[in-house]
């Protein structure tokens, strides 16, 4: 399994209509590509046991415990990758919960799509997930302690990257007038809107 490249979205996409800020993994399954997870050892045990709050997931058949019902009678890895990606970011603090994954025209390689608060919380996110699930794979378990520190490096990504309360004000005002937005971290800025209408305001960070 391994990770051909992982794209940010920051605005209007192919994948969805009301979620702006997406990130997409292309990701090839290879040796797995025809293994559902009901296929796999120890799997459903070992993703229960290191990430029981999956049970909240209520994937496509729309109830409490959907997902892990789906892995349990057998889907595909790039599917729970997408929702190990956003549980972690749950976990760390940020809820998010919108995910799809296709497969491609190439056999094997899929598009895992999922939502994040901040870019590079995601895109660690993306990477944690895929060596989660390896971890399960080859030893039916993630380490304790390798859990803690993902979510601990998540929280640290995410507090590095803090708006101060008078930007963050802004920002709550602007989602409330459903006007997109997105922070141009090297610059300490934040652009309002798109295009021709777009506006940008020096961004005040969070002192924690």
């Amino acid at each position: 399994m391994r990770i051909l490249r992982i794209q940010t979205l920051r605005g209007p996409n192919y994948w969805s209509i009301g979620h702006h800020k997406l990130i997409v993994m292309r990701l090839d399954l290879e040796e797995l590509a025809n293994t559902p997870s009901n296929e796999i050892p120890g799997f459903y045990k070992g993703l229960k046991t290191v990430l029981p709050s999956l049970e909240e997931h209520f994937c496509s058949p729309g109830v409490r415990g959907g997902f892990l019902s789906r892995v349990a009678k057998g889907t595909m890895m790039g599917h729970i990758i997408e929702h190990v990606a956003l549980e972690l970011q749950d976990l760390a603090g940020m809820g998010v919960g919108f995910g799809r994954t296709r497969e491609t025209a190439t056999p094997g390689v899929y598009q895992v799509i999922f939502e994040y608060i901040d870019e590079q919380v995601g895109r660690y996110a993306a990477r944690a997930a895929v060596r989660l699930c390896r971890s399960i794979i080859d030893k039916q378990t993630y380490p304790q302690s390798e859990l803690e520190q993902d979510l601990k490096d998540l929280q640290e990504l995410a507090n590095n990257s803090a708006l101060g309360p008078s930007t963050q004000s802004l920002v709550k005002e602007a989602e409330a007038r459903d006007i997109p937005w997105m922070q141009l971290s090297a610059r300490a800025m934040i652009q309002l809107g798109y295009g021709v209408h777009q506006k940008r305001i020096q961004a005040t960070l969070s002192d924690y």
